[in-house]
């Protein structure tokens, strides 16, 4: 029994691995769709936390990070998916075991976080921000606005994973 869970795990994570990929791909090519398709990738990452819990979604991040950055035509795409997309489902399932307010200073920081660091990123090789007297900031209240509300929509995907796929997984390999 033992192996064949651990071959359910492989083959799973590596499947999730693999939509990642496909899903970022697809945001290379249409850029306009970039941020709702890393955010489907990032869907992909907390359904491996569900079944086999974070080791799960730990190699869909690292997995994905790397074969993106190695194989994706945009490497934008990949290092997005590298610094926010594919760890946030780990600090998610790991934020959600605290208190409501632990939860919400636990994920505020990590986005801040990975907010500043791209920020830094682009001042540093595109010299962006320099031109807009209120950019930086208005930048982070409104990714701040908008991460509350992609949270909000994957807490919801997660509670529809749940309900109608995840009892199916579940049956399928057991």
């Amino acid at each position: 029994m033992g192996k064949k869970l651990s071959a359910r795990r492989v083959a799973f994570t590596a499947v999730f691995t693999a939509l990642a990929v496909a899903f970022m791909y697809i945001g290379c090519v249409l850029p306009t769709g970039q941020l709702g398709f890393l955010g489907l990738a990032s869907l992909l990452g907390i359904a491996a936390t569900v079944e086999f819990g974070l080791p799960g979604g730990l190699f869909v991040w690292l997995g994905g990070a790397i074969l993106g950055l190695l194989i994706l035509p945009s490497k934008t795409v990949a290092w997005l998916f590298a610094v926010f997309f594919g760890p946030y489902p780990a600090v998610k399932a790991l934020s959600e075991k605290r208190g409501r307010a632990v939860e919400w200073c636990v994920k505020m920081a990590f986005f801040n976080l990975a907010l500043s660091l791209a920020v830094f990123v682009l001042k540093a090789a595109l010299v962006v921000f320099g031109s807009f007297r209120f950019g930086t900031a208005l930048l982070y209240v409104l990714g701040n606005a908008v991460f509350v509300l992609f949270d909000i929509a994957v807490t919801r995907a997660v509670a529809f994973y749940m309900q109608k796929l995840h009892p199916r997984l579940r049956k399928g390999g057991r």
